[in-house]
């Protein structure tokens, strides 16, 4: 890799991480001050049925909180380890990062009424037959021993600080290890995108009203980490310079939903059905959203490319693949545009993806001390 790739290749990885960290660490809190302070039986009675009703309430919770893909991982998967069914935490998941109000009304002010309905009824769409489909096809296991809290909430007798360092040590040592690892991996992967793929023809190229095109962009979305509010001037700007409409809807639903590090954790922690599921109810409501805008609702729309207005998507998590202005030029761009108040989080991320991998070491080390004593076991 050349340096001046290398030299990309860091600075797009050092803002994913500094931008991502603050979201992760306040998702791990949240997901154990659930698993600690709700009980059971009201995790029960909300999202554990298989029922219309949970999955509208989760898709409805959903919309309406602002929150990126790398704040509703842990807490989703914190809540199907407290006992909440599949199908309808991947109701969740998708409206989660993709809708917000705030994130509806600058769709609304940037690209119009019929470019935000039809956004916002995919995702919902989309996330309702995710949910029904989820309960339907996947098992709700209960929470195995140790992920749930054992006690109900409502009976503890530990005192408050007590049950504070509880919550804490779970947020860190057992989720966040776990998850960081998987998701700094995707972080990886995302810089390398940003770092080699040549931006100046993606605007032209991705203005084809053809299924290929879709798809290009849904796997860009896929693998890179984005969130909902930011994107919205970068697509503007992209609309502005000729992509399809389609193209836009596309990168909006896959992009801020997920990323290849949640992916990585997803299957990791709720097994490879739940995640396969996932990312195809993704594709397939990124694919028909973008062909819906394409063939039907825009279909008469006429591109008028302008050059790029320069719009940043600076925000929560990485900015989006397709903003110019958005990606760093180099390291110390990327360390200049960091906040400063990113940093504490940017250090609690760092030891929790050193002790994920400590962890990981030390059960491969126990496995292979294992495989190697079973001969001799078997022989004695």
């Amino acid at each position: 890799m050349p340096m001046d790739h290398l030299d990309r290749f860091l600075a797009a990885f050092i803002q994913a991480l500094a931008q991502s960290a603050p979201y992760l660490v306040v998702g791990y809190l949240i997901a154990a001050v659930i698993r600690e302070y709700v009980p059971v039986a009201t995790m029960a009675r909300w999202f554990s049925a298989r029922g219309v009703r949970p999955v509208l309430t989760a898709t409805g919770i959903g919309c309406l909180l602002p929150m990126c893909s790398c704040t509703v991982l842990p807490l989703g998967i914190g809540m199907v380890k407290g006992g909440a069914a599949r199908g309808t935490i991947l109701s969740f998941l998708i409206t989660a990062p993709a809708l917000s109000p705030v994130a509806m009304l600058l769709c609304l002010s940037l690209m119009g009424g019929t470019f935000t309905v039809l956004y916002v009824a995919t995702c919902v769409t989309g996330a309702l037959l995710a949910g029904f489909v989820g309960n339907a096809l996947l098992r709700n296991e209960p929470p195995p021993p140790g992920d749930a809290c054992p006690v109900d909430p409502a009976a503890d007798r530990r005192t408050w600080g007590a049950r504070a360092r509880a919550a804490g040590h779970w947020a860190f040592y057992d989720l966040g290890a776990e998850i960081s690892v998987d998701l700094v991996i995707g972080l990886l992967i995302a810089a390398a995108v940003l770092a080699l793929l040549p931006l100046g023809w993606i605007a032209t190229w991705l203005g084809t009203q053809h299924v290929m095109t879709l798809v290009y962009v849904i796997v860009l979305g896929l693998v890179t980490y984005t969130c909902s509010v930011p994107s919205m001037p970068v697509v503007q700007s992209l609309l502005l310079a000729g992509i399809s409409p389609g193209a836009g809807i596309a990168f909006l639903i896959a992009g801020p939903a997920t990323n290849l590090g949640e992916l990585l954790a997803l299957r990791r922690q709720l097994g490879g059905r739940t995640t396969a599921l996932f990312t195809v109810s993704l594709v397939v409501m990124s694919l028909t959203g973008g062909l819906i805008a394409d063939h039907w609702v825009f279909a008469d729309y006429h591109y008028q490319p302008s050059p790029l207005g320069g719009q940043a998507a600076g925000g929560c998590c990485v900015a989006s693949f397709m903003g110019v202005s958005a990606k760093p030029t180099g390291t110390a761009e990327a360390l200049g545009n960091i906040p400063w108040w990113h940093w504490p989080f940017v250090l609690v991320l760092a030891a929790t993806v050193g002790l994920g991998l400590v962890r990981r070491a030390g059960r491969a080390l126990g496995g292979r001390k294992a495989a190697d004593a079973a001969p001799v076991a078997a022989v004695g």
